[in-house]
């Protein structure tokens, strides 16, 4: 018997978004399960409840050939969790860098809203989802992620109009994920292309060695698994009265509580005092 309820999620290739396809299928949901690479979905088990669809959210031919692979499926939520990290401090950082993170986490997530809301505003009033995952930098910025804490502020900003606006008929669920075992840190190397070479010999060489050797074995030692995390998401998405936002991770939540209590120039010396900036 083919589900009732299904759940389109783009970024299902690793980490975050692969966990979710599980957990949704785990408590009966359909999954329309989404990557720009189709062949990094085949280890998924097969069945009447999960699509695989290829989707690229920077293209909107591929967006649009999504929409034509679902739309005959009941689809009742969306889960905008494909994304980058763009790292490298922003005096070395190039323009068509930024851009490049900006047209995926920001312009990609609104493409793709803009694609399949109207699909899920056929169900009836209230039982549409919207999830946008954001970052514990949405609320607040680090060094050396500029690139990715504006496109993260930005999908806060965008989940928060959304609710504004269609919040009666479709919640919007903002989730705030910190650190997250996954190989988000290796996507993050594989983004910085040579800027180790162009910060060699500047006051940032040292900082961006510290970042490639360190936050990933953080990560492995405090942060939250992207299963248990994934499972946080779709029970803020399947609840009766969705929650406006999810904090995911005990240092995502004490994170935001001293960055609002810290006076800022207490918490910016210990900001570059952590990334070697003093």
């Amino acid at each position: 018997m083919q589900a009732q309820n299904w759940v389109l999620i783009t970024g299902c290739s690793t980490g975050i978004g692969r966990a979710l396809v599980d957990v949704c299928r785990e408590f009966g949901w359909g999954v329309i399960a989404t990557a720009r690479t189709p062949d990094s979905l085949a280890d998924m088990r097969d069945g009447i409840d999960l699509l695989k669809v290829r989707l690229d959210v920077a293209d909107m031919d591929s967006i649009q050939s999504a929409v034509r692979a679902v739309e005959h499926l009941p689809l009742r939520a969306l889960i905008n969790n494909a994304g980058y990290g763009q790292m490298g401090p922003l005096e070395a950082l190039r323009p068509e860098e930024l851009r490049a993170q900006l047209e995926t986490n920001v312009i990609g997530l609104h493409a793709v809203t803009y694609a399949f809301l109207p699909i899920i505003k056929q169900r009836r009033h209230g039982e549409g989802r919207i999830v946008h995952v954001a970052s514990v930098l949405g609320r607040l910025s680090i060094p050396m992620a500029g690139a990715y804490n504006a496109s993260k502020h930005a999908v806060v900003a965008l989940a928060e109009t959304l609710r504004l606006e269609i919040g009666r008929e479709i919640p919007v669920i903002l989730v705030e994920p910190g650190a997250i075992q996954s190989k988000f840190r290796v996507t993050v190397k594989n983004a910085w292309g040579d800027l180790p070479q162009r910060v060699a010999g500047t006051p940032y060489q040292s900082t961006v060695d510290r970042y490639a050797n360190k936050r990933e074995e953080y990560a492995g030692k405090h942060g939250m698994s992207a299963d248990d995390c994934a499972l946080k998401i779709f029970r803020a998405m399947n609840a009766k009265h969705p929650p406006r936002r999810v904090i995911v991770g005990a240092d995502s939540y004490w994170s935001q509580l001293a960055h609002k209590v810290i006076p800022a120039p207490i918490w910016e010396y210990a900001m570059r005092r952590m990334y070697s900036l003093l």
